[in-house]
């Protein structure tokens, strides 16, 4: 007769809630449980039911560490890597040229920086990956396989600009607001003509283009709404069209033509 039959361990399965690879791993156990005891009669039955208690025991410990593995690494997110503003100090370095090294170089308010043997290059809005793989491509034209670091020395605090239908328009701290209605709380609240439902917020891609997303501010700030407030980044851009504005892209024709009054 069998130590254990499939009906005992189906009826395990569902008292203990294991998956089949936790009873499979039971299974095993009790068979060298088994075997131990066809083996050596000598052993007493109290040990084998010590040995089948210990097996319970610990088989919830593993699924549990199992399930705690698995939940950690669905909840990891990546953060995005930091793109280059004006008035960052960087640090360009050549591993066979030291002759064209800078090791100060501050990015000027166009987004520009200069570097011997090639023309002015616009950095603002590229990542560090990014800007070395661009200044590589550059001097491949000049150098022979150039390998080219890139370090950010100084950061310039992160901030976020908003203008159009606000009180308060300008430059702000980002540390002070995070998400969309707080800058605009920051920034005075709306003006009467402003266009509470589409606020558009615009964001560099690094490719001297922008991500545009609109907002509606008003079911925001309306409890019983669904719309979730936006987190904004470093060198987001924020604009509040005027009422009679209703579509996006007249929003966005708007946004275009302040941008040179946010600097």
């Amino acid at each position: 007769m069998p130590f254990f039959g499939n009906r005992v361990f189906a009826n395990l399965q569902e008292l203990l809630g294991f998956g089949n690879g936790s009873i499979w791993i039971l299974s095993v156990s009790c068979v060298t449980i088994k075997r131990s005891i066809s083996n050596s009669m000598r052993l007493n039955f109290s040990t084998s039911v010590v040995k089948f208690v210990l097996c319970l025991l610990w088989l919830p410990t593993v699924a549990f560490a199992q399930a705690e593995v698995s939940g950690s690494d669905s909840s990891i997110s990546p953060r995005p890597a930091y793109r280059i503003h004006q008035g960052d100090k960087l640090s360009v370095k050549f591993f066979y040229q030291p002759e064209l090294n800078e090791v100060s170089l501050v990015v000027r308010p166009d987004g520009f920086i200069s570097l011997q043997m090639i023309d002015d290059l616009r950095v603002e809005g590229l990542t560090v990956a990014e800007l070395k793989s661009r200044l590589e491509k550059e001097y491949a034209e000049i150098l022979l396989e150039p390998i080219i670091s890139v370090t950010i020395l100084e950061f310039v605090a992160p901030r976020v600009f908003i203008g159009g239908q606000i009180n308060k328009p300008g430059r702000y701290d980002l540390r002070d607001g995070q998400t969309l209605v707080q800058i605009i709380f920051l920034a005075g609240g709306f003006t009467r003509d402003a266009n509470m439902k589409l606020v558009v917020r615009a964001r560099p891609d690094g490719k001297g283009g922008w991500q545009y997303q609109s907002a509606n501010v008003s079911k925001m700030l309306n409890r019983k709404g669904t719309e979730s407030d936006l987190t904004l980044l470093d060198g987001d851009y924020v604009f509040v069209p005027e009422s009679k504005i209703s579509q996006i892209t007249k929003a966005v024709e708007g946004f275009r033509g302040l941008l040179p009054r946010f600097f």
